[in-house]
């Protein structure tokens, strides 16, 4: 009994063996003696482990991410934030894009799913949006009135228009009465003149005649 704390027991309760030269599992880190020691022989709980792989970083050799396969090494993330250099505007947005994405109407940057005036709320688009929702009501309001001026209009000289028509009538007939008589006096005198004319031109013959 005096090797009696040397070495362990086999952790195996249908073993339970003192093993002077105890081995521990590498994936369960429990210890077992050599007839146990293996994976199958003591249903290791965490044997799913043994063949999982584990993609290498290129930049430090070591594990990366399983679920991005990323690395959160120096090197990496200094590759990555020189490459994806364009951080997207949108606040909740963590998303980097490798080129420039501007919006065309406020000239922010964002990420391809953010690019569009829509997807992230745009305040110089609304506004726009606005202003012109603002002029056209305006628009419509101002013309409202308008007509509704021109028809108030309307009915008002609807009412004397027979009179105006009437007044117009006896306006012009007026009006061509006089031309006619100018145009009768101007063609009497003229007549009037070319026959003092012709008296003129004889009387000068016959004295011309006599001497």
């Amino acid at each position: 009994m005096e090797f009696s704390t040397l070495g362990q027991h086999c952790s195996m309760k249908t073993c339970n063996q003192l093993d002077f030269l105890p081995m521990k599992c590498n994936l369960c880190s429990i210890v077992f003696c050599k007839e146990h020691i293996k994976y199958e022989e003591h249903q290791c709980p965490s044997f799913y482990r043994k063949n999982v792989e584990v993609p290498v970083c290129s930049s430090c050799n070591n594990g990366a991410s399983l679920r991005n396969r990323e690395c959160r090494c120096d090197p990496s993330l200094k590759k990555r934030e020189k490459v994806y250099s364009y951080k997207c505007s949108v606040i909740s947005c963590k998303q980097h894009e490798a080129i420039e994405v501007k919006c065309y109407k406020c000239s922010k940057r964002f990420c391809l799913k953010h690019r569009f005036p829509d997807d992230h709320k745009c305040q110089r688009f609304e506004n726009i949006e606005r202003s012109v929702k603002i002029s056209s009501d305006t628009t419509i309001e101002c013309t409202r009135n308008t007509n509704t001026i021109v028809e108030n209009k309307n009915q008002s000289n609807n009412a004397t228009t027979t009179e105006d028509d009437k007044l117009l009538a006896l306006t012009v007939q007026l009006s061509l009465n006089r031309i006619a008589q100018e145009e009768n006096d101007f063609l009497l005198a003229k007549a009037l003149q070319e026959s003092e004319q012709e008296e003129t031109r004889r009387n000068r013959a016959t004295v011309s005649i006599q001497r």
